[in-house]
Order: C-alpha cells, then structure tokens, then sequence
C-alpha cells in the first residue's frame, strides 16, 4: 500500500476502533516549519517600490530515521513609474503605471527564528532573473520583531484503515504579528522599508502509524518508512 498523508490539517476528529493495549506506532514522524514574511511598498513622486520577501526553516525526524533541515528563503521586488503611461513594449503594473525594474529570486537559505516567535532574520545572496531574463543576485537583509500577542491553536485527526492499521495526526500552530525591516539591493539598485503588518508562524506537526498485527509497509503518513 501507498497512501500518503503528508500535510493533512483538519480540525475535526473521526473516531478509530482501540488500539490494542500496549501496542507500539510502527513509525512516528514529527516536524517543525518556522515562516517569515512581509511586504514593503514605499511611493515618493512617481516612484512606487515593492518589495515581498518569505523566507523558512523546517525540520522533520522520523522514529526510526534521522533529522533533516531546510530552508527556502524568495524576494520579488518591483520598481514602478506610477505615473507613466504604458506604451510600446513597457509593462503596464497593476494599477496602472509603467514598470521600470522588477526581479525575483530564491534559495535554501533557512530563516533564523527565536523558538518563541519574539525575533527572526535571514541574511543572504539570491540568485534571481529580472524581467527580461536576465541573471541577477539579489542580496536581502531581512528581521523580524514580534509584536504579540502569540495566538495558538491545535487540530487532531484520526484515521482508520480498515484491515491495515490506523493513524493519529496533530498539527500546533502559533502566530504572532511582527514588525519586519527588508532592505535589498539588486545591482545598483538599493531599496529598504518596513512592514508594519508583518507574520511570524510556526506549525509543529505528528503523525504516528500504528499497523494491525502482521501487517508490513504500512506508511500511510508520507509513503515511506521513517
């Protein structure tokens, strides 16, 4: 069997037949995801930049198995001329206007994060394309400051697999409004702002497999044992 139930969240629980007393989980698998983000846009004059940076730190341990850590950091940013209008081969930004300069990229530089949500921050070189395609790097500087208050919820699900085995999943997950500071630089071109409206999240999640006797390959949480 193949099923698979990564990322599976739902707030409601759906009753399983008992677990033999003092059975074991064939497998338990536990993560961490950590995630930043904000969005700045500043305008002076005619001139409107904007910038979206999210960056990530995740990590997952399988009994039996190792840890495995990650992370994904991406910037898009936008230069526009607001009060331009679009003509010939110029892009027309949404809400009107003529874009002057716009680039996005990303890498696996992880996000540095307080456990508790007060403080994050990642500092880094992306590679990245401008509008054209062309290559560019794209250095950020990004921090977090939590501004509270921490909200927490925790959703729980249940799962039975007729013949097989069942499964239990708990998802943690914990907010916290942020302020972020982002300046980035692409070429010559340098822009920073904050955000005042920023988020810092955090989700731990577990799933346990426990198989009925002399069943094997029962890996419904990700596919796979461990």
């Amino acid at each position: 069997m193949k099923r698979v139930l990564a990322g599976v969240c739902t707030a409601a629980a759906i009753a399983v037949p008992a677990v033999p007393a003092g059975a074991a989980p064939n497998a338990s698998h536990t993560s961490v995801s950590t995630r930043a983000s904000a969005g700045v846009v500043n305008t002076e004059g005619c001139r409107k930049t904007e910038i979206h940076v999210s960056s990530s730190v995740a990590m997952h341990a399988g009994q039996p198995g190792a840890v495995d850590e990650e992370g994904l950091t991406a910037v898009f940013l936008r230069v526009t001329d607001i009060c331009a209008d679009p003509s010939g081969d110029a892009a027309a930004a949404v809400g009107g206007g003529t874009v002057l300069f716009e680039a996005d990229g990303r890498n696996l530089e992880p996000l540095v994060a307080d456990p508790r949500l007060t403080a994050a921050s990642v500092t880094t070189d992306l590679p990245g394309t401008d509008r054209d395609g062309n290559p560019v790097t794209i250095s950020i500087a990004a921090a977090w400051t939590g501004t509270g208050p921490l909200f927490h919820e925790t959703s729980e699900v249940h799962l039975d697999y007729p013949g097989e085995g069942t499964v239990s999943i708990t998802d943690g997950i914990t907010r916290m409004g942020a302020s972020a500071h982002v300046a980035v630089m692409v070429n010559t071109l340098a822009a920073s702002g904050t955000d005042e409206g920023a988020i810092l999240q955090q989700v731990e999640s577990s799933c346990a497999e426990m198989p009925r006797p002399g069943v094997e390959d029962f890996h419904p949480c990700f596919g796979f044992p461990g």
